[in-house]
């Protein structure tokens, strides 16, 4: 590897951490290609954007062959807000980037970084989830998918003598989030003064801001360590709790309506990432509160709400009305 040379190649780039993992990278000094299965934006400083269907074989090996990234950020697979935990992609998205690690270790690269899921462990009801103590035991389509790609890349590193990590992210919100998942859901109901349908509410979930967990995503990526690492904040709170602070922000807290809706099947009552290792081999910290981070989410959807309005009320010339 070309050790004056750091050009990383980031799949998923146009999701909701890849997004967000863009601007760090470049900012680190990375050459950053950035690769997206949809149309591509322009390139900028630092950033070269790609067009690549990464479940076609052929067209992935010529990519790294065109592109000899030293590092890769793997972030592409299916994360469809109630489906993504049992549909059968999952194993497309499991042979894509088996291949695709095996074919960056091929031709040089030297350290690769995938994103993995808590939904690997065998969650337990009382304590957090820990690196090499808590057992794995994913009960998910999507969760056994995750863990077995992890030892493909750690297969993959091992046989070319190379490094990687991988980081089990825990539950990331913020600006950019999928509108079908909690957090969104229950703003955009707030804002329009919708009845907003809940569960009992009582699960507690460890919420990571999108940016926090885009620098860990770095922080990975220029460590040496290979490893598995929570990407969490350490810090559970219950989904009733994050309702109610949302709906002390935009009032209408009555119409959230809890017990209006049934867990799903996989729902353990408590996960939270135990963050130490992270900390201790990279110096990663979360940076971001959830009062925080919960109020940029919302000013995000309001500016969203508020563009949209003045798009419908002032289309563009010849715009359907």
């Amino acid at each position: 590897m070309n050790r004056g040379r750091r050009t990383v190649l980031v799949t998923g780039a146009r999701g909701f951490v890849g997004a967000a993992c863009l601007p760090l990278l470049a900012a680190r000094g990375f050459e950053v290609v950035a690769v997206t299965s949809a149309e591509v934006p322009a390139d900028s400083p630092g950033l070269k954007w790609q067009r690549c269907d990464l479940l076609d074989p052929a067209t992935c090996a010529a990519l790294i062959g065109t592109e000899r990234p030293t590092h890769l950020l793997h972030l592409a697979w299916i994360t469809t807000p109630g489906t993504f935990w049992s549909s059968p992609a999952n194993l497309g998205w499991l042979a894509a980037g088996a291949r695709l690690a095996s074919e960056f270790y091929r031709s040089g690269g030297g350290r690769a970084v995938g994103l993995g899921s808590c939904a690997e462990y065998a969650i337990p009801d009382d304590a957090p989830c820990i690196e090499d103590v808590t057992p794995l035991g994913p009960a998910t389509v999507y969760g056994k998918a995750k863990a077995a790609m992890h030892l493909a890349i750690q297969a993959a590193a091992q046989a070319h003598g190379k490094s990687y990590a991988w980081g089990r992210l825990f539950f990331p919100y913020g600006p950019g989030e999928a509108v079908g998942r909690f957090i969104p859901s229950v703003i955009r109901g707030l804002l329009a003064r919708d009845p907003v349908a809940c569960t009992h509410g009582l699960q507690v979930r460890d919420f990571i801001f999108v940016s926090d967990a885009a620098a860990a995503c770095v922080a990975l990526l220029e460590s040496d360590r290979s490893a598995a690492y929570n990407i969490g904040s350490g810090t559970g709170v219950s989904l009733r709790q994050v309702a109610e602070a949302l709906g002390r922000t935009l009032g209408g807290a009555d119409l959230v309506r809890y017990g209006a809706r049934q867990p799903p099947a996989f729902d353990p009552p408590r996960i939270i990432a135990d963050v130490g290792r992270i900390g201790r081999d990279t110096g990663w910290a979360p940076r971001v509160g959830l009062e925080d981070g919960l109020a940029r989410s919302v000013d995000a959807q309001r500016a969203g709400a508020a563009a949209t309005h003045t798009q419908i009320a002032n289309p563009a010339p010849g715009a359907a009305r």
